[in-house]
């Protein structure tokens, strides 16, 4: 595996204590597969990454294990994690236009990913990046390069930063929402080059997302994560015919469907998510929203078990295979 993560858990100082985000995540990525991870806006889909990465903020208390590539990435000093990001990981966050610094031009921004971490003349990274803008089939390649991050459009933005993270030719790329807020032509267009990465260059993905149908697109396998733990996980094709947990079948309920009556309501899952605070290591958190709940679901902590090849789910009114 490029990266195999056990027993991660991410917790905040809070009045009185401390409150956790992350509780117990486990999952792997194989060198040039996608794995998508899905579940409602405070699951702890970003916080995982985050945190594999040292960018969980400097009041975080994050423990477990994260090992990429034979080095363990948790308690790894930040000047050797400085050293991967970007180079041999590749980062694309949601927000691009927070994520590329305001008074930088385009190029100069491209250019400095391949000065810092390959030691490319400033000429050289210049010519790479524009290559690299023109692969993403950003129009007007060269012009761009001499733009300021608000000059360009937000679909433009996405795939600049897109490019930042792929000039060194990552091993691993996580892309946090990236097609969020675009239109679908956009969307469209970057799920076209991270497929384009996977099968020419063998770059593993994360792509973490509230949208299923980007997962459903582009994902090998799917973890779903509720209340900071993975309640299911098996490969994409299996998850999306056969869905075992609640929490798992509400999401894709939820789904607009082509073949649907017009104007009619969308299914929902009852209630809210969870507060981090309220979230106790003792039951089911989804329990108070399933309409399948036992008493054991209240009391005790459900464990992953097999339900299928290579399909997990963590849930009491789940048969294991």
């Amino acid at each position: 595996m490029l990266l195999e993560v056990s027993g991660l858990r991410v917790a905040y100082p809070a009045r009185g204590g401390e409150v956790a985000v992350v509780r117990g995540v486990d999952l792997a990525v194989a060198p040039g597969e996608c794995l998508g991870i899905v579940g409602e806006s405070g699951s702890g889909k970003s916080q995982t990454m985050l945190a594999i990465l040292g960018l969980a903020g400097p009041g975080a208390r994050v423990s477990g294990s994260a090992i990429f590539a034979g080095e363990e990435l948790v308690g790894m000093p930040q000047s050797r994690l400085q050293g991967l990001r970007g180079d041999r990981i590749g980062l694309v966050f949601q927000d691009s236009i927070t994520g590329l610094t305001p008074h930088m031009r385009i190029g100069d921004q491209l250019a400095e990913v391949l000065v810092v971490h390959r030691g490319a003349s400033p000429g050289a990274a210049r010519a790479e990046a524009l290559q690299m803008l023109e692969v993403l089939q950003i129009p007007e390649p060269a012009y761009r390069l001499g733009q300021y991050p608000h000059e360009l459009s937000g679909g433009m933005r996405q795939r600049v930063m897109i490019a930042m993270a792929l000039l060194c030719r990552p091993a691993l790329l996580i892309a946090d929402e990236p097609t969020t807020a675009l239109d679908t032509t956009v969307q469209a267009a970057i799920l076209r080059s991270f497929a384009k990465l996977k099968a020419h260059a063998g770059t593993a993905l994360v792509l973490i997302s509230h949208d299923l149908g980007v997962v459903a697109g582009l994902a090998d396998r799917v973890a779903v994560m509720y209340a900071g733990r993975i309640v299911e996980s098996a490969p994409a094709e299996q998850l999306f015919a056969t869905p075992r947990h609640p929490y798992t079948k509400g999401l894709l309920a939820s789904m607009p469907r082509l073949d649907g009556p017009p104007g009619g309501p969308l299914p929902a899952i009852e209630g809210q998510p969870p507060d981090p605070a309220a979230v106790a290591d003792t039951g089911c958190a989804f329990a108070p929203r399933c309409g399948i709940a036992r008493p054991a679901c209240m009391a005790d902590l459900p464990q992953p078990a097999a339900v299928g090849p290579a399909h997990r789910v963590a849930c009491h009114a789940v048969e294991p295979a």
